[in-house]
């Protein structure tokens, strides 16, 4: 897929898992369309290190958008940095996607879940 392995982005590893960090992740999702995200998730496990709690809302409607795209793949995650449930601070929760934002934060603990199972297993 052209353009994101030299940007370091979703770098692919041994059985189609991915790994990023999580600032550039967010900072490749600004350049591309929603639409696309989906691409970058084809495969395995999606491992992110240093998640942070982001307080831009654009930056966090993407993220929300891309959580869907690997919901909606089902593709497992590991994550490491804050916990999930600290992804959107409490300002973000008090705004007008409050919805959004719980739903991919239920979405992706979901996804942690079976990326937990999967690297246990391993």
């Amino acid at each position: 897929m052209p353009g994101r392995r030299g940007r370091g982005v979703c770098r692919r590893l041994r059985g189609g898992a991915s790994e990023d960090g999580f600032a550039a992740l967010c900072a490749h999702l600004a350049g591309l369309h929603p639409s696309r995200y989906g691409a970058l998730v084809d495969g395995g496990l999606v491992a992110l290190h240093g998640v942070a709690p982001v307080a831009d809302q654009a930056v966090a409607l993407r993220f929300v958008a891309f959580a869907d795209r690997l919901y909606d793949r089902s593709i497992p995650i590991v994550a490491s940095g804050v916990g999930l449930g600290e992804l959107f601070g409490a300002e973000l929760l008090a705004g007008p996607h409050r919805k959004k934002y719980q739903r991919a934060v239920s979405r992706l603990a979901a996804l942690a879940r079976d990326g937990a199972r999967l690297t246990a297993a391993a």
